[in-house]
């Protein structure tokens, strides 16, 4: 059951990427979007998060530098290293993706009662805050 909402609410965000121009973006790489919009991270962290080799993080970061979602910044902390950091295409692609997923769950919460919809929401969290890995 929670696989076929989860499917629903990915299919409706990146029906309307594509709708918004953002037509590069697929299903996959929308943690890989997330993390890097959000995050500032090192593409060496990012791959940690993701569970990546540093090689397929380094390919991903490029494959999204091109695309025009993200640029690398010298690190601040450390000279040697870069951070991401989301251009203007990068935070547009993620406000339409929010966007989207907040609407998906303005109708779900139409469908079963608001109430419903914030206990639903309530348990993700719990689940999400209890099995968040350190």
């Amino acid at each position: 059951m929670l696989r076929s909402a989860w499917t629903e609410l990915i299919d409706e965000v990146f029906d309307q990427l594509v709708a918004a121009g953002f037509d590069d973006l697929r299903p996959v790489h929308r943690s890989i979007l997330r993390d890097m919009l959000v995050s500032n991270l090192r593409p060496s962290e990012l791959g940690a998060r993701l569970g990546l080799s540093k090689q397929a993080a380094n390919d991903l970061v490029r494959e999204f530098e091109t695309k025009g979602y993200i640029t690398l910044e010298p690190d601040l902390d450390d000279g040697r290293a870069k951070r991401i950091v989301a251009t203007e295409r990068g935070w547009q692609a993620s406000d339409t993706a929010q966007a989207s997923s907040t609407a998906v769950g303005r109708r779900w919460a139409e469908l079963v009662g608001e109430e419903r919809y914030a206990v639903f929401e309530e348990v993700l969290r719990a689940i999400a805050a209890a099995t968040r890995t350190p």
